[in-house]
């Protein structure tokens, strides 16, 4: 199903699919005890501020080494990396090979005397926020998450308390990994500042429709939230039915609140945050777009601009 809007001279209707930094390792850790012995064997990740990502080890018995790559292949028993300064930490730092489409992935492998195992694999997004972006994300009390996309990065900070549902739903979207390598499918210029996506990736050829992977939410409108679609805010989108976001979004590069806002006669766009660094990265999107001679949006542009990689950071 596409995904469009509407726009009259009175209001617009944002609409959705109803369905469906670099640098050396450092270790941030010290040996574990013993403790994890009956843990289920598996390495996780976290990412950290320019391309570095935290891993942790779990399930690894009695092993006294660990060497963990960006690389598929076996290490021999021999191989320096089961005696380097990380390598008996079963919390390490990894720096990533940066990059604007694929994943990155780390395989952990365990030395137990001379016997070489392999332990575990995860993938993370394959570029990471600045340590600018961090630092703003730690200023703020809110829930933060890291979105890079073509023209840039920003840190969006969500409002749990006022609108619970759509940030519940947003953050599974978010740490599903669903956003990354998405695109923006339509733009408001005229009247109207804003980027939409979520719900669209793009084939080479052409647009092609994600199913969205949770059940529709229900609206949370303005009214009881009290947050405003004013520029630098994201909101849901969804069909004309009210309660039909699913994974598509929206964000307000000029105040819409006129338009978007719910009134008591209008159901509105529901607001679940704003962005705290890098908003100037949207109206930079949003700018790039050339407009169409008599409508307000434009929808599908060629070239494509990509949502790289959306996590959280807390």
């Amino acid at each position: 199903m596409r995904i469009y809007v509407y726009i009259s001279m009175l209001a617009a209707a944002l609409s959705a699919c109803g369905g469906g930094g670099g640098g050396s390792s450092a270790s941030t850790g010290t040996p574990d005890s013993n403790s994890d012995l009956t843990a289920a064997a598996s390495v996780t990740a976290k990412p950290l501020a320019d391309n570095k990502v935290e891993l942790r080890l779990a399930g690894t018995g009695l092993a006294s080494r660990f060497c963990i790559r960006q690389s598929n292949a076996t290490p021999l028993a021999s191989d320096p990396c089961f005696s380097d300064a990380d390598s008996s930490l079963k919390v390490q730092q990894k720096t990533l090979t940066p990059s604007a489409t694929q994943p990155a992935s780390f395989t952990a492998w365990l030395l137990t005397g001379s016997s070489v195992s392999r332990h575990g694999q995860v993938s993370v997004a394959g570029k990471t926020c600045s340590q600018a972006a961090y630092t703003a994300s730690s200023s703020s009390a809110l829930p933060t998450v890291c979105v890079i996309t073509d023209k840039g990065e920003s840190v969006l900070a969500l409002e749990p308390v006022k609108a619970p549902v759509t940030v519940g739903n947003f953050l599974r979207y978010v740490n599903q990994g669903f956003y990354d390598q998405t695109v923006f499918h339509r733009f408001g210029k005229v009247g109207f500042g804003f980027a939409q996506g979520g719900g669209f990736t793009h084939s080479g050829s052409g647009y092609v429709s994600k199913n969205s992977t949770q059940a529709a939410i229900a609206l949370e409108s303005t009214l009881s939230s009290g947050l405003s679609n004013t520029a630098g805010t994201i909101s849901m989108a969804r069909t004309n039915d009210p309660d039909s976001a699913t994974a598509g979004f929206f964000v307000n590069t000029a105040n819409n609140s006129n338009s978007f806002d719910s009134r008591s006669n209008r159901d509105g766009y529901a607001v679940f945050g704003s962005f705290i660094y890098g908003a100037g990265t949207w109206t930079a999107m949003v700018d790039s777009i050339t407009a169409i001679s008599g409508r307000s949006d434009v929808t599908e542009p060629t070239p494509p601009i990509a949502l790289q990689w959306a996590y959280q950071i807390k």
